[in-house]
């Protein structure tokens, strides 16, 4: 069946008034000048005709461009709200409306609602004045709703005007309005009616026919109560008339009233109708059949509708009906009095019915009344993932979700999108306490990794593509969790048969459009080609996952973070940077994953751009946090400082760590750091048989990236012991070949000194066996400009023999013969920006040693003598 919201288009109805109403003429007036102020408020009782007056002005008036909302008790939660709000000026979008309600129904974190608010605000902004009425506007009292109302009325434009209708004076700030005058207040004594008023309501609306005496003691006891004087009418009209004094000063008095003087009066099929049809919040000719077929409904509404018994009519076309608050307030009474397994059958019939008619947020409405959870979360499992959903999940109870494998997994993994940890802990212990001995549990198991440091794959047994296919759960749930089981076989480099099980979740997206299946397929497939090297598909992936982070606020950090470090592998440095700036925007400050992977590539950034000093700053942080600790985690980031000669402490652990976790899984991160350590120690030979391991494994999976940086480590090995030069050649040529197609840069700036060597070595060798696109790619790593990476190079090519200062400082010590040591003492730098500035010098000099760097400067740059 298509979804659709029935219950919200009725509440964006404006009620309308009963024939033959009367003109509040000094009111109206009062509300000709409302587009004057930002907020007006109509403050007064039940029955008192706030309502009334409203919509009888805007008929009268012809306001144009007038939204009507009407609130209850499901609108005090601040999503469920601003869905309400948006779906009554969304017209005034024009193209963007789907767009806009998409991106929200998308967001389901609080914190990103004010985005949403402040985008939502921009489009109310136009030429036109709108004037939004909030019906029993009472009914809010949520501290976070009611907060971002405030914000919403301090920020909205000049042209929009807000028309509260509530019984109490809302609980939003109205100071600063007050003060600029800008508030409108229309309270109980002023809404009352005057005695012709009263005389007028009787006689012309009401169409009573009593003596004079009467009409005068009703106008008198009523004292301008509206309602009041529609319950004496009720009664006059079977010469009942009672005294009502007092009658407002309790809900008990006024439920003895209509019961003793309206309600006892009334036959028995119609007091029936009206308590079972009191728990509907609205209804008509096909609602009420459906919901008890013994319903001869056109006839009894005649009657109902004969007596004034206080229904009001939503929408003449479809005859739609709802009861008023004085008469819901008094039915709902009587309903609560009924036995439990009546009550219950009649919130179910009415589920099931409104459940047929596709409006599930009434079916929600009325099995949340009788805490059906069972049948709650089945129904929440058919609906759209939207923030009208999350909002009733989360009304779910966290005990009960245990009885329904597909909510209890999903729960989960839409609370992990929301990027709260915190939640994602309690939700994944109780599930783990209890569901442990369901025969699905094992498929959800270790789902915690995903905000876990421990990353201890050590005995994990994935579940095979067809075991999990095979598991009694719905097409959603079993794509998350082979999503969740597609990264244990990717962290154990199993890349290939990951992306089987990517594909199959990527077929239940294509299906369903859920937006949080597809980000988290394409983001792991995408970690997946970045590790293989396939960077062309990667950054295909990240085009496809582009516009859902527009939809999904919550998913825009670890989409920024992911590609910059494809572009870090590019040595796309300035786009790369422009991405990290991105991903800071986006952080909360809170210390989880998404900020710990933001540490560890910005650190590896200012690496590559030589800032020693931002480097060594976030190293120091990161080395603290609990998930360094994990090799799996640390391998990485590791290299760098290793690389430069620094922290030969970590270098140790790393390896006795290494050595010690045989059954753990490291991936090809570990296995070639651990490989770097070995020959930095010493071990030669340990060091070249494992190189050639992890490069023969790489040629077997087909990983380019690897088999790069194996090629290029097993190179700088040969070069070093003076190894075979074909050997030397042959290793180089394959890295660039498998490089060159998707720009793998980043290996070679890693090894430039490496590179630089066998360029120039074997530069007219290579130019023979390499194509012209390859060789220039070299070329274009080794002179790029070291802040911008090699898509900074053909900006600068004319310059790019100019030295920085520093540098200019650095090749005048190289001329004086100065040591690395010496020059590092004397520029007050450590050791390893020495060697950082050098390799710079050689790449922008186009040279491999310091004497050829000297010979160069003196003939480019003679100042460099100086």
């Amino acid at each position: 069946m298509e979804y659709n919201i029935p219950i919200l288009s009725v509440k964006l109805k404006m009620p309308q008034p009963r024939k033959n109403y009367i003109i509040r003429q000094d009111l109206f007036e009062r509300l000709a000048a409302l587009k004057e102020f930002k907020v007006s408020i109509v403050k007064a009782g039940a029955g008192s005709g706030k309502t009334t007056l409203l919509s009888s002005f805007i008929i009268e008036t012809g306001l144009e461009n007038t939204k009507w909302l009407t609130l209850d008790e499901n609108a005090n939660q601040a999503f469920v709200f601003w869905n309400y709000m948006i779906e009554s000026v969304k017209e005034y979008f024009n193209d963007s409306k789907t767009d806009f309600q998409t991106y929200f129904d998308s967001n389901m974190q609080k914190e990103n609602l004010w985005q949403i608010l402040s985008l939502f605000v921009n489009k109310l902004s136009i030429k036109k004045d709108i004037v939004l009425v909030l019906d029993d506007f009472q009914m809010v009292s949520d501290e976070f709703l009611i907060s971002t109302i405030n914000y919403f009325i301090k920020n909205m434009p000049d042209n929009i005007h807000l028309v509260l209708l509530t019984r109490e004076i809302p609980e939003i700030y109205l100071g600063e309005l007050a003060i600029e005058d800008k508030l409108m207040l229309i309270d109980e004594d002023a809404i009352r009616l005057t005695k012709e008023e009263s005389r007028k309501f009787l006689i012309d609306t009401l169409k009573l026919n009593i003596k004079e005496e009467q009409i005068i003691s009703m106008i008198d006891a009523s004292e301008g109560w509206i309602g009041g004087l529609q319950l004496l009418a009720i009664s006059a009209k079977d010469n009942r008339v009672q005294t009502i004094e007092g009658l407002k000063m309790s809900s008990r008095v006024l439920n003895d009233y209509i019961t003793k003087e309206i309600f006892e009066y009334l036959s028995e099929d119609v007091q029936e109708f009206l308590v079972e049809t009191s728990i509907l919040r609205y209804f008509n000719q096909t609602i009420c059949e459906k919901y008890n077929p013994d319903i001869d409904f056109i006839p009894m509404m005649a009657a109902i509708l004969q007596k004034n018994l206080f229904v009001i009519n939503i929408d003449n076309n479809a005859a739609i009906y709802r009861y008023h608050a004085i008469m819901a307030e008094y039915l709902k009474s009587i309903f609560e009095k009924l036995e439990p397994d009546k009550k219950n059958e009649f919130h179910h019939s009415a589920a099931s019915r409104s459940c047929e008619l596709g409006d599930y947020e009434e079916s929600l409405y009325h099995l949340f009344s009788i805490k059906d959870y069972e049948k709650i979360m089945n129904l929440i499992l058919k609906m759209p993932q939207t923030a009208l959903t999350f909002s009733y999940l989360m009304k779910v109870p966290m005990e009960e979700i245990a009885k329904n494998r597909d909510f209890a997994y999903q729960y989960y993994f839409y609370y992990y999108a929301s990027v709260d940890e915190e939640a994602c802990r309690s939700i994944y212990h109780f599930i783990k306490l209890n569901m442990k001995g369901d025969k699905t549990f094992e498929a959800f198991n270790r789902s915690d990794m995903f905000f876990s440091n421990d990353w201890d794959f050590q005995n994990v047994n994935t579940l095979s593509l067809e075991q999990i296919k095979a598991l009694p759960l719905n097409s959603i749930t079993t794509a998350f969790l082979l999503i969740k089981e597609a990264y244990f076989l990717y962290a154990n480099s199993e890349f290939l048969k990951a992306l089987g099980y990517l594909d199959y979740a990527e077929a239940v997206y294509q299906k369903t459009g859920n937006i949080y299946i597809g980000y988290f397929v394409f983001s792991e497939k995408s970690q997946i080609y970045e590790d293989m090297g396939e960077l062309a598909l990667c950054l295909n992936l990240y085009k496809e996952m582009e516009p859902m982070i527009f939809q999904v606020k919550s998913l825009a950090s670890s989409y920024y973070i992911g590609i910059a470090g494809v572009y870090l592998r590019q040595l796309s440095l300035d786009n790369a940077f422009k991405m990290l700036e991105n991903t800071k925007k986006c952080l909360t400050g809170d210390a989880n994953n998404i900020d710990r992977a933001y540490q560890y590539t910005l650190a590896e950034y200012y690496y590559l751009t030589g800032d020693d000093t931002r480097t060594e700053k976030l190293l120091l942080e990161v080395m603290g946090q609990e998930a360094f600790q994990n090799i799996y985690y640390s391998a990485r980031l590791l290299r760098y400082p290793l690389y430069r000669e620094q922290h030969s402490e970590l270098a140790k652990n790393f390896a006795a760590k290494y050595e010690s976790m045989d059954n753990l899984v490291k991936n090809m991160d570990c296995d070639l750091l651990y490989t770097s350590i070995q020959y930095e120690f010493g071990n030669k030979e340990k060091a070249l048989d494992l190189v050639e391991a992890l490069i023969a494994k790489a040629r077997k999976m087909q990983n380019k990236l690897k088999i790069v940086e194996g090629d290029l480590l097993k190179t700088r090995m040969l070069l070093e012991s003076q190894g075979n030069t074909r050997d030397i050649q042959n290793l180089f040529i394959e890295a660039v070949s498998y490089a060159a197609e998707d720009e793998i840069a980043n290996p070679f700036w890693f090894e430039q000194k490496t590179a630089h060597k066998v360029l120039g070595d074997l530069k007219t060798e290579l130019k023979k066996e390499l194509s012209e696109k390859e060789f220039e790619f070299v070329l274009r790593i080794l002179t790029a400009d070291v802040s911008h990476g090699i898509y900074g190079l053909k900006k600068r090519e004319k310059n790019q023999n100019d030295l920085t200062e520093r540098e200019n400082e650095v090749i005048q010590e190289l001329a004086s013969g100065s040591s690395n040591m010496q020059i590092a003492e004397k520029l007050c730098v450590s050791l390893a920006t020495v060697k950082s500035h050098i390799n710079n010098i050689y790449g922008k000099l186009g040279v491999n040693n310091r004497v050829a760097a000297v010979n160069k400067m003196k003939t480019a740059h003679p100042t460099a003598n100086q």
